[in-house]
């Protein structure tokens, strides 16, 4: 399992690495026409690395179990979260920020309750869902209370509107059922309760049904067919080498949120195809390394939290760069590791510490096997 960390750890370093520098060339000309300097939100990004890592170590020290043996601390998590996403959608205090109201002010810090949302979703279930063992296959313990789990922070974000947050819970409370063991019928019955009124609110949206017709017909939104089109064009122009560091066009006020959500379009452009795939290869070691530290967690919670940590990060990634290369329609979701953003910094970190605390605790189990197995072969000479 220390290789697997370490591999983990490597493709971790290597990512942040590459977002910094990402983060360095994507945003200096938007940091210049806003801050009158090219490096505003570079500095802004190590800020946040700093802060992300610390918080990252913490977590990576933080015995896992404690969410289980103090039943208060998920609790006393989910109702914070909760009075964050009250707060961001409250009036006299939300600030509307690209048609939505997602953000809290503290001090000279923004922050996302949202991201902090998705931990709060993985943590609490896995604790529940551990907790209640075998009535998982109960359908007022294994579904409904989860359901309320769920739906009370799905109704807070809908409220902002953040749909793309939304389907992220909905992706991580449906994989952690799953995994737990959960009736298939009883996650059927939930999807017909759930994804009706979340269809009939994106309906009534027409910010997301622009970007729907955008991505289907190809007309709509002009914004959002606009930033498809930028992004293909960025990647046409990369090639296989890219035109190099710092040369992207389409930084230029070309393609809208360049240093954001489509941060990877602009390393496509720059270090070209090589860099593309270089970058998905890089998660795909990541989901590998998350798989084996759930698959031999040592326990049901640890596998259950490993689980949900990886399909985070995963499943955004996956999504993001979905989403820039035209292959599925238009949303704000960051690319994890590369995207600028603190509070999904903090977030994706955050959830490598817990993953490096489960695969710490496994090499524990694993010596205190290897110890009893010696003793037992010891007594039987």
């Amino acid at each position: 399992m220390k290789k697997t960390l370490t591999v983990l750890l490597l493709t971790v370093v290597i990512l942040l690495g590459l977002g910094i520098v990402l983060v360095a060339t994507a945003s200096n000309v938007r940091a210049q026409s806003i801050y009158k300097s090219p490096y505003a939100f570079f500095y802004k990004q190590l800020i946040w690395l700093g802060i992300a890592t610390v918080i990252g170590f913490v977590a990576s020290r933080f015995d896992y179990h404690l969410w289980k043996k103090h039943p208060i601390l998920p609790i006393l998590f989910y109702a914070a979260i909760v009075i964050a996403l009250a707060l961001v959608v409250c009036p006299g205090i939300r600030k509307l920020v690209n048609g939505s109201y997602r953000w809290l002010n503290l001090g000279p810090l923004r922050v996302q309750p949202s991201e902090f949302a998705k931990l709060a979703i993985v943590i609490c279930l896995s604790v529940w869902m551990d907790r209640i063992g075998w009535r998982v296959t109960q359908f007022w313990r294994g579904a409904i209370v989860p359901a309320v789990m769920i739906g009370g922070i799905a109704i807070l974000l809908l409220a902002e509107p953040d749909f793309g947050a939304t389907m992220v819970i909905g992706v991580l409370g449906v994989g952690i059922l799953f995994v737990s063991g959960v009736r298939f019928w009883h996650l059927f019955l939930l999807g017909c309760a759930g994804i009706p009124p979340v269809l009939t609110l994106l309906c009534l949206n027409q910010n997301r049904m622009s970007r729907l017709m955008a991505f289907f017909e190809g007309v709509g939104d002009s914004t959002a067919a606009h930033q498809v089109k930028q992004s293909m064009i960025a990647f046409n122009c990369g090639g296989p080498w890219g035109v190099g560091f710092n040369e992207s066009i389409q930084k230029n006020f070309y393609l809208p949120e360049a240093h954001t959500d489509f941060i990877f379009a602009i390393g496509g452009e720059e270090f070209g195809f090589v860099f593309s795939i270089f970058v998905v290869i890089a998660f795909i070691v990541l989901l590998a390394c998350g798989v084996l530290i759930a698959i031999r967690a040592p326990d049901r919670l640890g596998c259950l939290l490993a689980f949900g940590m990886i399909l985070l990060l995963i499943f955004q990634a996956a999504f993001n760069i979905g989403v820039v290369t035209n292959c599925l329609p238009t949303k704000g979701l960051a690319l994890p590791f590369l995207s600028y953003g603190g509070t999904n910094l903090v977030t994706a970190l955050f959830a490598i510490g817990t993953l490096i605390n489960i695969g710490m605790h496994i090499d524990v189990a694993d010596e205190r096997l290897h110890t009893h197995l010696a003793r037992d072969a010891v007594n039987t000479i």
